[in-house]
């Protein structure tokens, strides 16, 4: 665990948070940071986890006099600790508004000096401390890209996102606005590999592998930053369809995103566009059906769009691919009657 267990830890999530009172016992909250832990590790990878939990047990940790790869670990555990603090905290929040006894739930005020929040003010609050979760953990994301540490560098997803026409958060929000949240890219990178696997590949045919190859050829070693586009030296139309495709499959897993994703999930700029006056002002509540079946619609024709573009273009590079004889040619020595 990146917070002391005892409670010193307290203490840390106060820090952390700015919120969590340090006089609450750790171990009321050491479940919502373990949950979180195990969370924020399957993003990140539990090599990048063990590099920075055995800082943390280290002596080197916080050095007077840090040498360089100190500064570089004490930075990391940081970053670690902020979305898991912001995580747990939520979490305990959220189970914390009753207590638990034998007789039932109860709720225990003094009338004199305390009232119950209202509950647009417990959905602001909310809100409020999701938001710096997911701004936290962008935070940490584009920090492991820009260091490059190997552990994050031989994480699965970072090699399993090196391997998509869509590699990194700068291509996909160059097709749809996603706040530039490598956090939500990460979050649909299951379903970009999908939707290239499936969808794209069997749109593209045996140009497929051509552009596949032309396109890792071109960004090896491109940072996050990347817009991932090949050198100038590359090949221009090959570099016309890459972009048709890097637009087309954000949409199609936008698709997917809106349908099975809460929205607490997605990014506040998307969520904005489900808000109206017929939904609740809450952000954990669910959008109305009709809604995010019309956004998804709209999504699906704007993919259809660019895909029409990328059959056109494999109309353009190979004519004859397309055409088809109208008629069988007539061959007598077949057993089939004609008239």
């Amino acid at each position: 665990m990146l917070f002391n267990k005892d409670n010193t830890g307290a203490v840390e999530l106060r820090e952390r948070t700015g919120s969590y009172y340090a006089n609450n016992k750790f171990e009321r909250v050491a479940t919502d940071v373990l949950l979180a832990e195990s969370e924020l590790t399957k993003l990140v990878g539990q090599a990048v986890y063990d590099r920075a939990h055995a800082h943390y047990q280290s002596q080197d940790y916080q050095a007077a006099n840090p040498d360089e790869t100190q500064a570089l670990n004490d930075q990391l555990v940081l970053l670690l600790q902020l979305p898991i603090a912001y995580r747990a905290t939520f979490n305990y929040y959220q189970s914390n508004l009753v207590s638990h006894e034998d007789a039932g739930r109860k709720v225990k005020l003094d009338p004199e000096n305390e009232k119950m929040p209202w509950e647009w003010m417990l959905d602001r609050d909310d809100e409020a401390q999701l938001r710096k979760a997911h701004q936290t953990t962008d935070l940490l994301l584009a920090w492991l890209e820009e260091k490059q540490l190997p552990e994050w560098m031989d994480s699965r997803n970072r090699k399993t996102a090196r391997r998509l026409f869509v590699h990194n958060e700068a291509i996909f929000q160059d097709a749809y606005p996603i706040d530039a949240s490598p956090r939500f890219y990460y979050t649909v990178l299951p379903w970009i590999r999908e939707v290239q696997e499936r969808a794209i590949k069997k749109a593209l045919g045996a140009k497929y592998a051509d552009l596949l190859a032309y396109h890792l050829e071109g960004t090896v070693g491109s940072g996050s930053g990347s817009a991932g586009i090949p050198s100038a030296d590359g090949d221009p139309e090959l570099s016309e369809l890459l972009d048709l495709v890097q637009k087309a499959i954000p949409l199609l897993v936008m698709v997917m995103a809106v349908k099975r994703l809460s929205l607490q999930v997605l990014p506040e700029g998307v969520v904005q566009q489900f808000k109206s006056n017929m939904q609740s002002r809450a952000a954990s509540a669910a959008a109305l059906p009709e809604v995010i079946s019309w956004h998804a619609k709209r999504l699906q024709e704007d993919a259809g769009e660019v895909l029409d573009d990328v059959r056109s273009w494999l109309q353009r590079a190979d004519p004859e691919s397309g055409t088809y004889p109208l008629l069988p040619e007539n061959d007598e020595s077949n057993k089939f009657f004609r008239t």
